[in-house]
């Protein structure tokens, strides 16, 4: 009986579409499609292929989608979130990873990445190092990583002394195995050695100043 159904239903649609090839003249109709077949997780599935494709707008588009369906699922959110930063929609980004948070509170990954999307912006430095002061205390085991994130913070509200601190022991912590996020701190460092001393040449200046 289930092969009967099957085939029946199978003549069925043939002759449909055999009608609708004689209503349109031999042509084929435009097909609206009026829902979306695809779940939250094809979407994001379909999103990282076009990612690794080089097609970023494709993909963000398929996460907006997967959002769409569940605006609460969070590996959607994850996805936008480090997609958009990466192609530098640093609203979006911003938006992605405060909605992330709401929903994962003690995600300390997505505290340092948001408080990333301030230091580019240069906007909500403050609420960047809270961020990542809060990371550093929800996971320990990411410090080498979080104190790369806090002493770029610093360097940028002009505390060089202190970033000079914080990278030195990213720096040293880092593990060895992850070259590219060793070198990027190593640049943070030369950077807020360079700071220090600067700073530390305008203390002597104005000391001598004074004393004149």
């Amino acid at each position: 009986m289930r092969h009967g159904r099957t085939s029946f239903t199978a003549g069925r649609r043939f002759l449909i579409f055999t009608a609708m090839l004689f209503l349109f003249g031999c042509s084929l109709p435009r097909i609206i499609v009026l829902h979306d077949p695809l779940t939250a997780n094809e979407h994001d599935d379909l999103g990282r292929a076009y990612e690794s494709a080089g097609k970023s707008d494709l993909a963000a588009s398929q996460y907006r989608e997967a959002l769409k369906k569940d605006p609460k699922h969070l590996p959607s959110l994850l996805l936008l979130g480090d997609l958009s930063y990466r192609v530098k929609n640093y609203d979006e980004a911003a938006s992605a990873y405060a909605k992330a948070l709401k929903l994962d509170p003690r995600n300390a990954d997505v505290r340092n990445n948001l408080a990333w999307v301030y230091i580019q912006t240069g906007r909500g430095l403050d609420r960047a190092k809270e961020l990542v002061t809060e990371a550093l205390e929800l996971n320990p085991g990411h410090r080498p990583y979080y104190l790369d994130t806090l002493g770029v913070v610093l360097l940028k509200t002009g505390k060089a002394a202190e970033a000079v601190t914080a990278l030195r022991e990213s720096v040293d912590t880092l593990p060895k195995d992850r070259p590219e996020l060793l070198a990027e701190a190593e640049g943070h460092l030369a950077d807020a050695c360079r700071a220090a001393e600067e700073e530390a040449v305008q203390r002597g200046m104005e000391r001598r100043a004074e004393q004149e």
